[in-house]
């Protein structure tokens, strides 16, 4: 998974005003929270794989030809 402008980094979520008003109003500890954030980024697997691999993959399963759609 890239990362674009609009993902926070763990940090960055931890020090948002409006992640901190929800979680303040669901009663969620600051640092439960980071625990649980850190937590799941380390059990995310990474993507390696492109769209155009996905889209191969299919296609080969389905016995079709794979169409580069994308240049």
């Amino acid at each position: 998974m890239r990362k674009t402008k609009e993902d926070l980094t763990i940090s960055e979520a931890l020090r948002d005003p409006l992640i901190a008003m929800v979680l303040r109003a669901d009663g969620v500890k600051l640092d439960d929270f980071k625990q649980l954030l850190e937590t799941a980024a380390r059990k995310r697997e990474p993507r390696t794989s492109t769209a155009s691999d996905m889209i191969g993959s299919f296609a080969n399963r389905a016995n079709l030809p794979a169409m580069p759609c994308f240049g």
